[in-house]
């Protein structure tokens, strides 16, 4: 590899390495920690950002004519950056594999296409994989497209490929095909059943295997019936037919069978993500009733120890529990009430706990897809931890510029909120309980709080895109920007389903439309008749004013001066911001009041974040 691409590995590794531990330092030790990780990271970010400008990019937009020996360590560049379960920088890895795409297509280089088509096409799934579980998605026809292509060459020259490692990229793209097609809805789960059927009926054909033996036949198939087992939630669904239920039966066995196999050639128990595969595929077969399926997913929560932190730790501490409160929804209302909220309080307590102790790591994606898995299928149930609060605590344990972005715009939005109730009480008409101008001022504290919870929430969504926005040492590409945009649909699903959070879904639905609905998004929502409008208006302008902080301006928008944010906010009222809320910082008195106070909310935040970590450490 070359020098450049030596050293932007080295500032991803920086970047993956553990932030501060709470429980080794006092709270102003954490925070000067805390702040130094930080400016270690935007320099990590400016870095390697000249890094791509000078180096790489001007090969990508010129890839025709670079040559074999450029293209090998192109290549070896971005098997660097994912790889298996490490995705260190799905984005990069997705531009150098397209631009690889063009270069074979246009060599007429067979083999290179096919190879970069499977590659462009498992970037493209780990960008799909960010929104899971939510059902949003931005590119799965793309993604389709190019396990077909590739796999098309079954086809046509099968043959004629002489090259092993080709044909079993043609084989591996025809089996990922069935990523493409959602699980849940019955028209895509019976084609994704369909195309793993097909998968599977070549991968057994001896004729097949036969010419090119050394290819790992037996690990395709196991690669197959695991995907299917993938299906389960399908089943769930009751939409499935006997036809479905024996075909993910059927790989759900296969799967324990190897499982079985290799935990003994091991001397380990067995893996806790394929236990509970199984069982799960035994109750919707009819063979294991409910209750005694949820006994088997608590137990595994309690399968490893606390102090292990792999793969199959993150199932058991996280994806497990997620699962327990998936099913437990199906119960019988009364009958089992009171242990499913016993253990829920338990298994998030002991979730948060071991996530505090969890080191930052370049496998963290896997992490983070079990925590989405575990607040999609969370429970508010009675004794147990608000969403409201979990919410905070594990943006404060992952995210750490995310939590003081939160934090301190829902401080400002509560100072605002104050003012509008002195200056104009009549603009917070239509919030919960303020139905006439003199509500204001009887309630303003509540409507204080009211803004610093808001603040608290607006940026839920950004739980799908942790390590997506901050762990690369670069700028966003335009499909990460597309895709980034989705936090708004995210964090407003996730926050309209439970109790403590509902009232706030569309200030994270709408936090990023302009005041005039002309620019920003989501373009299909507008607030005019959402109760929670004029908090809406003021978290936008808090946003843009917390974005003053080099602690919690994100890497696709940097840092300014408060100056340079009570100036936006001058420009754009009457279109990106609501004159009502810019007018209330027109008095220089009110600047000096925010200035004052905006060092002291940073300080604030960094002490709620050590207070979360601390008391969860300890």
């Amino acid at each position: 590899m070359r020098q450049y691409q030596t050293e932007y590995l080295e500032l991803l590794s920086r970047l993956s390495a553990s932030a501060p531990r709470a429980e080794d330092m006092d709270a102003e030790t954490f925070t000067r920690q805390a702040e130094k990780e930080n400016r270690m990271k935007r320099e990590a970010v400016e870095r390697g950002t000249a890094l791509l400008r000078q180096w790489l990019f001007p090969v990508l937009d010129d890839i025709l004519s670079a040559g074999e020996e450029e293209i090998g360590e192109l290549y070896e560049f971005a098997g660097k950056l994912m790889s298996g379960t490490e995705q260190r920088d799905v984005g990069l890895h997705y531009r150098i594999h397209l631009a690889l795409v063009e270069y074979a297509r246009h060599k007429g280089l067979r083999d290179m296409l096919i190879r970069e088509l499977y590659l462009v096409g498992m970037s493209l799934f780990n960008f799909e994989n960010m929104l899971s579980p939510n059902e949003i998605r931005l590119f799965r026809t793309r993604m389709r497209m190019c396990f077909a292509e590739a796999a098309s060459y079954f086809e046509k020259g099968y043959d004629d490929i002489t090259d092993p490692e080709t044909r079993g990229y043609i084989h591996r793209s025809m089996g990922n095909i069935a990523l493409a097609y959602d699980g849940k809805k019955k028209e895509s789960a019976e084609e994704k059943l369909r195309v793993i059927r097909r998968s599977i009926n070549i991968l057994t054909d001896p004729d097949i295997r036969a010419k090119t033996p050394e290819l790992p036949w037996d690990l395709y198939l196991y690669k197959s019936h695991q995907e299917c087992t993938t299906l389960l939630t399908f089943l769930r669904s009751g939409n499935a037919g006997p036809e479905a239920f024996a075909q993910v039966m059927d790989s759900a066995q296969t799967v324990q069978e190897r499982q079985l196999k290799a935990a003994r050639e091991r001397g380990e128990p067995l893996q806790p993500r394929w236990q509970y595969a199984y069982m799960a595929a035994r109750y919707h077969c009819g063979a294991m009733l409910l209750p005694e399926l949820l006994e088997g997913i608590y137990a595994l929560t309690l399968s490893v120890p606390e102090d292990t932190f792999d793969a199959q730790a993150m199932f058991a501490r996280i994806g497990a529990p997620a699962t327990y409160m998936a099913y437990s929804k199906q119960l019988e209302s009364g009958k089992y009430d009171g242990r499913v909220a016993v253990r829920v309080r338990r298994m998030t307590d002991r979730m948060l706990t071991w996530l505090s102790h969890a080191p930052y790591s370049e496998n963290d994606e896997l992490m983070m897809f079990y925590l989405r898995q575990f607040l999609y299928a969370y429970r508010e149930l009675p004794g147990g931890i608000s969403f409201y609060e979990l919410v905070q605590d594990i943006f404060a344990m992952r995210y750490e510029s995310g939590f003081l972005r939160m934090f301190i715009t829902g401080q400002i939005a509560a100072m605002l909120t104050r003012w509008a109730v002195r200056d104009c009480p009549g603009k917070l008409v239509g919030l919960p309980g303020i139905e006439r101008p003199e509500d204001a001022a009887e309630r303003s504290g509540e409507i204080a709080e009211f803004a610093c919870r808001s603040g608290r929430l607006y940026d839920a969504g950004m739980v799908h895109f942790f390590r997506f926005e901050s762990a690369a040492p670069r700028g966003l590409f335009e499909e990460e920007e597309a895709i980034l945009r989705l936090h708004a649909y995210c964090g407003a699903e996730l926050l309209r389903t439970h109790g403590s959070t509902a009232i706030y879904a569309d200030i994270a639905l709408g936090h990023h439309l302009s005041y005039d609905e002309k620019s920003g998004f989501p373009v299909d929502f507008s607030p005019k008749e959402s109760p929670v409008r004029p908090m809406l208006y003021i978290i936008s302008a808090a946003d843009a004013i917390a974005s003053v902080f080099q602690e919690t301006a994100s890497r696709y928008r940097p840092a300014r001066s408060l100056d340079e944010a009570l100036e936006e906010l001058r420009r754009g009222s009457g279109t990106v911001y609501a004159p009502f809320v810019v007018e209330l910082l027109t008095p220089e008195s009110r600047r000096e009041e925010l200035r004052r106070e905006l060092g002291g909310m940073l300080d604030q935040a960094f002490l709620d974040m050590y207070r979360r970590r601390k008391g969860r450490e300890e």
